[in-house]
C-alpha cells in the first residue's frame, strides 16, 4: 500500500525521517565544500612546492585514478555491501589521509600527497555511487527532488570552495586547510552514524559468492547509449578544465584567475538554476523519459562550453557558462533517475560502472589534452571534443525516442 508521493502509507507523515534526511544532506553539503577545497588547494599546494607542471598534473591523474578504483569496487561489491557502513568508511578514509597529510613533515608531504589524493578520489567515488544507489530508498517517491538537491549542493560547494580557497589558505596555511577538510568528512561520518534512515530496501541480498551480472541489466534497461554519451562527455570536459585557465591568461594577462574564476562561478550558479528552478518545471518529462532528457541536457551543456571559447562578447561568454551549468545539472539528475529505476540490488553495481566510465573518460581526456593542446588550438579543440558528444547525444536521443525506450 502506498501513500502520497509514492511513499509507503506508514511514512506519509514522518517528520523525524524528514529531519534526518535534511541533516544528512546538510552534512553532505559541508563535505562537498571540503572536497571543493581539496580540488583547488591540493593542486596549488603541489605547484607551490615543486613549480612543476608535470607534478601538478599528476594530482588530477591520481584523483581520477582513485575514482576509477572506487567505481570498480562499487561495480564489483555494491549489490551487497552495507551502504551506511561503506559511506562512513569512505568519509573516515578521507579524514584519515588528510589528517596524516596535515601532520607529516614537509619532505614526507610531497610523496604522501599523491597517496592521499588517490584515496580521496576512491572515497568520493564509493560515497557518491553508494548514495545514488540508496537515494530511492532514502527519499521514497521524492527521489527526483533529492537528486536535484544533490546537484544543487554540488554547485554551492564549488562556489563556496573556490571562494574559501582564496581566504582560508592565507589565514590558516595548507596544513590548516587539510585539517578543515578532514573535519568536514568527520562531520559527515558522524551524521551517518546517528541518523535513523534505511539505506537499502528490505529483502534478501545476492549471495556473497555470486557476482553481479551488470551488462545484461544495462543493455536491457537501455542504458548503453547513456553510458557512451557520459564517457564521451567526460572525455570532452577535459578541454575546458585545461582550456579555461589558458583563456583566462589570454583575456587578462595581468590577472588570469579573475576571468577563469568568474566563468567557473557562473557555471556553478547555472548548476543551482538547473537544479532548483528549471528541474521543477520539467519534473514530469524527466519522470517519463529520463534518457531523452539526459541526452538533450548533455547537448545543452556542450553548446554552453563551446560558447565560452567561441563567443567574443564577455556577457555572452558568461551566459554560455551558465547554460553549461544548467545542462550539467539537468543531465546529472536525469541520468540518476534513469538508473534508479533499476531494482535495488542492481543499482549499486551500475552506479559503480558509471563512476568507472566517467572518471576513465575524464582522465583519458586530460592526458590527451595535456599533450595536444596549445593556446592557438584552444577554440578548435574545445569544439572537437564537445562536438563529438553533442552529435552522439543527439543521435542517442532520437534513437531512444523512436525506440520507445525511456
Amino acid at each position: 500500500m502506498t501513500g502520497v508521493r509514492g511513499l509507503p502509507a506508514g511514512e506519509r507523515r514522518a517528520p523525524g525521517r524528514d529531519r534526518a534526511l535534511v541533516l544528512l544532506l546538510c552534512a553532505k553539503g559541508i563535505s562537498d565544500i571540503g572536497y571543493a577545497l581539496d580540488f583547488v588547494c591540493l593542486s596549488i599546494f603541489v605547484w607551490e612546492r615543486t613549480r612543476s607542471t608535470l607534478a601538478t598534473g599528476m594530482v588530477s591523474v591520481a584523483l581520477y585514478a582513485g575514482a576509477i578504483a572506487g567505481g570498480r569496487l562499487g561495480h564489483r561489491y555494491g549489490d551487497r555491501w552495507n551502504r551506511r557502513s561503506m559511506m562512513i568508511f569512505a568519509d573516515l578514509l578521507r579524514m584519515a589521509v588528510l589528517l596524516t597529510l596535515a601532520g607529516l613533515p614537509a619532505p614526507a608531504q610531497s610523496w604522501w600527497l599523491y597517496v592521499a589524493v588517490f584515496l580521496i578520489g576512491t572515497g568520493r567515488s564509493v560515497f557518491e555511487a553508494t548514495l545514488s544507489a540508496a537515494t530511492p530508498v532514502l527519499a521514497g517517491g521524492r527521489s527526483q527532488l533529492m537528486n536535484s538537491v544533490l546537484a544543487g549542493l554540488k554547485g554551492i560547494a564549488f562556489m563556496a570552495g573556490m571562494g574559501l580557497s582564496a581566504i582560508v589558505v592565507p589565514l590558516f596555511g595548507f596544513r590548516g586547510v587539510f585539517l578543515l577538510d578532514a573535519a568536514s568528512y568527520a562531520l559527515s561520518a558522524a551524521v551517518l552514524l546517528v541518523v535513523r534512515l534505511r539505506f537499502r530496501e528490505p529483502g534478501e541480498r545476492r549471495p556473497a559468492g555470486r557476482r553481479p551480472v551488470v551488462w545484461p541489466v544495462v543493455v536491457a534497461a537501455g542504458l548503453v547509449p547513456l553510458l557512451v554519451v557520459r564517457c564521451l562527455d567526460a572525455f570532452g570536459s577535459s578541454s575546458q578544465h585545461v582550456g579555461i585557465p589558458i583563456l583566462g591568461s589570454e583575456l587578462r594577462p595581468d590577472a588570469p584567475t579573475v576571468p577563469a574564476g568568474l566563468l567557473w562561478s557562473v557555471w556553478a550558479a547555472g548548476l543551482l538554476l538547473g537544479s532548483f528552478v528549471l528541474r521543477p518545471l520539467v519534473t514530469r518529462i524527466i519522470g517519463r523519459a529520463p534518457g531523452v532528457v539526459f541526452c538533450v541536457a548533455t547537448m545543452v551543456m556542450s553548446v554552453g562550453f563551446i560558447g565560452i571559447f567561441w563567443l567574443d562578447v564577455w556577457w555572452l561568454r558568461l551566459a554560455a557558462a551558465a547554460l553549461a551549468g544548467i545542462g550539467d545539472a539537468v543531465s546529472e539528475i536525469a541520468f540518476k533517475q534513469a538508473v534508479q529505476r533499476l531494482p535495488d540490488d542492481d543499482r549499486g553495481p551500475v552506479f559503480g560502472l558509471s563512476q568507472v566510465v566517467v572518471n576513465g573518460g575524464f582522465m583519458a581526456g586530460l592526458l590527451v589534452t595535456s599533450v595536444v593542446l596549445s593556446p592557438e588550438l584552444l577554440p578548435g579543440w574545445v569544439l572537437l571534443l564537445h562536438g563529438v558528444p553533442l552529435v552522439v547525444a543527439g543521435a542517442a536521443a532520437v534513437r531512444i525516442a523512436r525506440g520507445g525506450q525511456r
